[in-house]
């Protein structure tokens, strides 16, 4: 009778009277049957049975090593394999399947021995190469893991375990993109069969790990002064990750920053989508809104912004810049003195107030805050210019316009990108 060959593999024990009047061969036959059908230790049975019949069978020992793996049981494979390859010691499938099992048990030099000699025994085998290349990955030989599995795809163009390697070899050298395209061949190769690992779930681990990397390259190039290519990385980060609030937040910083208020003000409403309690994007969407003389809701957005953070020092400033144009005096300046008292620091909260204080005709108090201002400052000129506003303001003993005292309008107080959101 002649010996089938084994396929598969895992389970039902075979009774003694099933061996009665069986030869070897038909006992091996059976053995690979049982394979095939996944029941591990009627496998196991059959081909020890026909071992006994006959001991120097290298395909059964393989054959009842390849049960034991499936089985989880190492050593017992091993002892198997090493059995077949004294009979036969080029037998490349026994190779193999002692490497993967080294390799599963940690022996990564062993592995990387026995597949490198199965391959060059046997045909070029995109499974060895495969699992080859893992042991090669690691062991730290990256390049040449990922020319052995490049190797074994161009085999089997259909081998979700090498594109899954290949995913994992991507992601530990952070090329996400490339990452993302292997795991995408692994879900679309692996519908509805089972993975060592979920797919889907690297797949939306990578999306987020590629958005940000991103990110950082967008903030790089910001920082060189290259907004439009800023632009650019950040709007293909979101196509990655549409729900990166890092990179809506910048980019519509960003946006703001150019005069492109109506697209930073799309950027901001989506961000807080994701963060309805970020005060932060309320104020910057309050200063687009404002600057596209949307007033009432800018000054919606400001109230919000400082109904969630009574500390935000901008967010007053720039309320009180709204009633101050609406000639609401007291309410500006009881504004522009709240920001002034969260953050001393900043010449524009006394700038600003000291217009409040000459159209309410206290020319003594804008002058006082023309002085801190001008401490402030570091511009000669801007020092200067307000030399020159104290100077008016301190020698007329009425001033009742703000054009008066040389300023024309109150100033928004903005924070810079990399302050306002921008940084890492």
């Amino acid at each position: 009778m002649k010996k089938l060959l084994f396929l598969t593999v895992i389970c039902a024990l075979v009774p003694l009277h099933a061996f009665a009047d069986m030869d070897a061969v038909e006992l091996y036959n059976q053995g690979v049957e049982a394979l095939k059908q996944e029941r591990l230790d009627d496998a196991i049975a059959y081909f020890t049975r026909s071992l006994q019949l006959d001991p120097r069978d290298h395909l059964a020992y393989n054959n009842r090593g390849v049960a034991y793996k499936r089985k989880d049981m190492y050593d017992q494979a091993i002892e198997d394999y090493n059995r077949a390859l004294d009979i036969r010691p080029d037998y490349g499938f026994a190779l193999a399947n002692r490497g993967t099992a080294r390799y599963r048990k940690g022996d990564l030099d062993g592995a990387l021995q026995d597949l490198t000699l199965a391959l060059k025994y046997g045909k070029r085998d995109y499974v060895a190469l495969t699992t080859l290349a893992m042991v090669r990955r690691d062991r730290g030989d990256l390049d040449q893991a990922l020319k052995d599995l490049k190797q074994a795809i161009s085999i089997n163009k259909k081998n979700a375990r090498a594109y899954l390697a290949l995913g994992e070899l991507y992601e530990k050298q952070k090329h996400y993109d490339k990452a993302l395209e292997a795991y995408f061949k692994v879900a679309d190769l692996s519908s509805g069969k089972k993975l060592p690992v979920n797919v889907e779930t690297k797949i939306k681990t990578i999306r987020k790990s590629y958005a940000e990397q991103l990110h950082r390259e967008g903030l790089e190039n910001y920082r060189e002064g290259k907004e439009k290519q800023a632009v650019t990385i950040w709007t293909q980060a979101l196509k990655v990750d549409p729900g990166l609030v890092a990179a809506m937040r910048d980019r519509g910083l960003t946006f703001h920053k150019t005069g492109q208020h109506k697209k930073a003000i799309e950027d901001f409403s989506a961000a807080l989508e994701k963060e309805p309690g970020n005060a932060d994007f309320y104020r910057i969407r309050g200063d687009a809104y404002y600057r596209l003389h949307e007033i009432g809701a800018a000054l919606a957005d400001y109230n919000r912004g400082l109904e969630i953070n009574a500390a935000d020092a901008i967010g007053y400033n720039n309320r009180g810049l709204i009633y101050h144009e609406r000639n609401e005096y007291d309410r500006a300046l009881d504004d522009y003195s709240r920001a002034v008292s969260l953050d001393p620091t900043n010449p524009v909260f006394y700038e600003n107030r000291a217009l409040v204080y000459l159209a309410k005709g206290e020319n003594q108090k804008a002058a006082t805050d023309y002085q801190k201002a001008m401490q402030l400052v570091g511009d000669e000129k801007h020092k200067e210019s307000l030399l020159e506003k104290i100077s008016k303001t301190s020698g007329s003993p009425v001033m009742h316009s703000a054009e008066e005292a040389g300023t024309k309008t109150p100033e928004l107080s903005e924070s810079p990108v990399r302050k306002s959101g921008a940084q890492e």
